[in-house]
């Protein structure tokens, strides 16, 4: 294991790297950003958002990284923080949604709000999210079995989408934005079904030649 590779898996600056937005805002610099100041709200809703959508682009590309990387430290050193960082992406989407519920005003505009798609897949989003966050301890793996935490822990892959359409449906955002972000996602996704496609059919064909 490298160097980079030994320093990445201190839980000590996981837990710094992953609470960093939240330090950025609390900069000085912040409040004299122009925008922050013409609606503080709207800034620190568009803000958690895109930090929760940010991390978790790192944490669903971690498993095919490993697929195309099986031997890279670093990527192995990300892998072992997988769970904390899970849990964090739902932290920032839950600030997300407790600002967007104050920002709406009351409760009814909250739910009115839910007639638009874009909403309704964010929200959608976070029922996922906390279903995840709400299992991903050693206690609930036990209790579900590996089987089934594995199979509810797939929710991940729903989410992707739903994060992708909320992020590219909003006016802040939009498709430019939501492309650069899950692009290379998606190719890694992709990448890792061709793999194990090959996997596949190579245990297929030695099966076969076996029973010849």
């Amino acid at each position: 294991m490298n160097g980079i590779a030994r320093i990445l898996r201190k839980r000590w600056l996981l837990y710094f790297l992953l609470c960093s937005p939240i330090f950025y805002v609390c900069t000085p610099q912040i409040q004299y950003d122009t925008e922050f100041r013409a609606d503080p709200a709207k800034y620190l809703l568009d803000y958690v958002g895109l930090a929760a959508t940010y991390i978790f682009a790192i944490v669903i590309s971690i498993t095919p990284l490993r697929r195309i990387f099986p031997k890279s430290g670093i990527v192995n050193s990300l892998a072992y923080h997988r769970r904390p960082m899970g849990v964090s992406v739902f932290v920032y989407a839950f600030l997300h949604f407790l600002i967007y519920y104050f920002y709406t005003g009351s409760w009814a505009e909250f739910v009115k709000d839910w007639e638009k798609l874009f909403i309704l897949s964010g929200i959608l989003a976070f029922a996922f999210l906390f279903l995840m966050a709400a299992t991903s301890n050693n206690r609930m793996v036990r209790r579900l079995g590996a089987r089934y935490w594995k199979r509810l822990h797939r929710l991940a892959y729903p989410v992707l989408f739903l994060i992708i359409y909320h992020q590219a449906a909003q006016e802040k955002t939009g498709f430019r934005e939501t492309a650069l972000i899950f692009v290379p996602v998606l190719a890694l996704q992709f990448w890792r079904l061709v793999l194990a496609s090959k996997a596949f059919l190579a245990r297929r064909n030695d099966s076969a030649n076996g029973a010849e």
